[in-house]
């Protein structure tokens, strides 16, 4: 596995901040992860079923339940749409 160098500021890095802080992700390197797997899903670059295996297999990783981690993108854009 490669690794990659990214340096994000405004926008991106306080998108970053609230996915990490709503508890979607652990950490900013996850949130980017997921954010590579959702573009290739939109664009098509990906079987959806290789993508949902891709994802339950992340999931049975982290210690978070499926409803946790809806709260958290619930919160996410709480927090978007109040400030």
């Amino acid at each position: 596995m490669g690794a990659v160098t990214i340096k994000f500021r405004g926008v991106q890095e306080e998108i970053l901040n609230r996915i990490v802080k709503s508890g979607i992700a652990q950490t900013k390197s996850e949130a980017i992860r997921m954010a590579v797997l959702k573009f290739a899903q939109d664009l098509s670059l990906v079987d959806p079923k290789i993508l949902v295996e891709t994802i339950r297999a992340d999931l049975s990783k982290d210690r978070k339940t499926v409803k946790e981690i809806l709260e958290g993108i619930k919160r996410a854009k709480e927090e978007s749409i109040s400030g």
